[in-house]
């Protein structure tokens, strides 16, 4: 009896949009190193438990035992602890694969995305890990950056 191999539609809609983004990216040369952008996401588990302890700081709200600045507070140490993690173990992911980690950047309420280099084969390999959701162009990292830096001016101007 033959077993047939179990991929989802999500890995194999990934490893596509991860070839596809790597060659328009100019990925592809055989030997060389790379920069990409990597997106990150937290896993199911860590998004419930995330979910779970917002829950928990709402109720304490509803009950008036915090205030709204608190719980505010609390919600997003609780998201930037989960993206530090997140930045940490796909760092760590990536190490081991051969991929170098050269920056990070976390969107205001999203998830992080790091500039990554390596061969294109371990740049395929670091899409398989469980966090990482997409691969692009370095060219999306710096947009990013300079979109975030536009808003940090924005804000700090009187």
């Amino acid at each position: 009896m033959t077993e047939t191999p179990s991929v989802s539609r999500r890995r194999l809609l990934a490893a596509g949009g991860v070839g596809l983004g790597l060659a328009a990216a100019g990925c592809m040369a055989p030997g060389s190193e790379r920069r990409a952008t990597a997106f990150l996401q937290p896993s199911e588990d860590a998004q419930a438990e995330l979910e779970a302890e917002r829950q928990q700081i709402n109720q304490e709200f509803q009950n008036g035992s915090i205030s709204r600045r608190e719980a505010g507070q609390q919600v997003s140490e609780l998201r930037t602890e989960l993206n530090d993690e997140l930045v940490d173990s796909a760092t760590t992911e990536a190490e081991s694969l051969g991929v170098t980690v050269e920056d990070s950047i976390t969107p205001p309420r999203g998830s992080p995305l790091l500039l990554v280099s390596g061969s294109e084969g371990a740049l395929l390999d670091y899409m398989n890990v469980d966090t990482v959701t997409g691969i692009t162009s370095p060219d999306q990292f710096e947009e990013l950056r300079q979109q975030q830096a536009q808003a940090a001016n924005q804000t700090a101007q009187p």
